[in-house]
């Protein structure tokens, strides 16, 4: 069973992080964290999803928040991992294997591994991602609690807990997918990744905290960093791309 609803004591974690998507860059988190000196004995660190694809390092990031159970949401990357991998079996050919493969980054998740049995490890452990983690009992001084999600929840946040099927459908498909749909849904406070935006997009109800820490092309993006959120401060931290 997926937990949607996460419990932060505040006694127990000195510093809560909320850091964007991953895409393979595990020396980057390293080194990110090493910069706001992350305490892996008391801090929480917490992944907007697509720990996987473009950055070659996929199966260390992996490794690193499984085993040491951080929280995670799913991203679309990690949702095509799941959904194609099965083609690399019985068709690599299959046009969805190869455009998770050669137009997502895919190929670069595959080279990570050197363990077939790791490799299908990590795709059940993606298989046990939430699409969302509400932490009710972690407010900001306005009351608003966090809520962290692969994109933004948007308008369709009042769909996860409907008994109709397809409204639960939609809300999980929006929050892997959608784009520029921010909204103000009242008493959450929603940090998300997935899109990308050249400096932290923050307002009072949302942070969006994807800064395209994989990007080469810097005449798209001049500055591409992996940016971290520490909740409830607020206090935003970036590191510049290297890998």
């Amino acid at each position: 069973m997926m937990k949607h609803v996460q419990s932060i004591d505040g006694l127990v974690f000195k510093s809560v992080y909320v850091v964007g998507d991953l895409h393979g860059s595990y020396q980057l988190l390293m080194r990110q964290l090493m910069t706001i000196d992350f305490d892996f004995e008391n801090d929480l660190l917490i992944c907007t999803g697509d720990l996987i694809d473009k950055g070659k390092n996929t199966y260390d990031v992996i490794e690193f928040v499984k085993n040491n159970n951080y929280d995670c949401v799913i991203g679309n990357h990690d949702e095509m991992m799941i959904l194609y991998h099965s083609h690399l079996e019985n068709d690599r050919h299959h046009e969805d294997l190869e455009y998770w493969l050669f137009k997502c980054g895919g190929e670069a998740t595959l080279n990570s591994y050197s363990l077939k049995e790791k490799f299908y490890e990590h795709i059940e452990y993606l298989k046990t991602l939430p699409h969302y983690i509400e932490y009710k009992d972690y407010k900001k001084e306005d009351n608003r609690y966090l809520v962290v999600s692969h994109s933004t929840v948007g308008k369709v946040w009042n769909l996860r807990n409907s008994m109709n099927k397809d409204d639960v459908e939609e809300f999980e498909e929006f929050v892997k997918w959608s784009r520029w749909k921010n909204f103000d849904n009242e008493d959450i406070f929603n940090v998300y990744g997935h899109t990308i935006f050249q400096e932290p997009l923050l307002n009072d109800y949302s942070c969006g905290i994807d800064l395209g820490c994989f990007y080469k092309n810097k005449e798209k993006l001049p500055n591409p960093r992996l940016c971290a959120l520490e909740f409830p401060s607020m206090k935003i931290y970036t590191q510049d791309s290297f890998e």
